[in-house]
């Protein structure tokens, strides 16, 4: 049985949890709430993907992983290196936003895929097996 609130659910608890946490270290509270509902909104559309969609899985094969690996790769330096220890900036705000970065880039990530699965038929196993099959 699907639950309808499951996704709600994680949205809020994530949104508290990250921006609670946010404000708690950083003490910056525009920064702790965007990055809060960031992480909160991602939390709930991987859910509602994971609920909806179950068969459109990313594949093991090279032709399924490069594309989400180059963006997940970008996105992660620029947050975790591009904020880098060389700007002349306190070490908590490098850490916030370094957070919003990361968030950003899975929430948009994450959206479009939503949005192309909604787009797209659901795939059968045979067409699954297909594409994986083919490099």
């Amino acid at each position: 049985m699907v639950h309808r609130a499951l996704p709600w659910l994680a949205t809020v608890a994530v949104t508290a949890l990250v921006g609670g946490g946010s404000y708690w270290l950083l003490g910056f509270p525009s920064l702790a709430l965007f990055t809060g509902l960031l992480w909160g909104a991602s939390a709930g559309v991987l859910v509602r993907i994971y609920q909806r969609y179950p068969d459109r899985a990313t594949g093991t094969a090279w032709r399924d992983k490069r594309w989400t690996g180059l963006g997940i790769g970008l996105v992660n330096g620029a947050g975790l290196l591009g904020v880098s220890p060389f700007l002349p900036i306190p070490n908590d705000l490098r850490l916030g936003l370094g957070l919003l970065v990361i968030g950003t880039g899975l929430l948009g990530y994450q959206t479009a895929s939503m949005a192309e699965m909604e787009r797209a038929p659901p795939l059968s196993r045979a067409e699954n097996t297909a594409a994986e099959s083919v490099e």
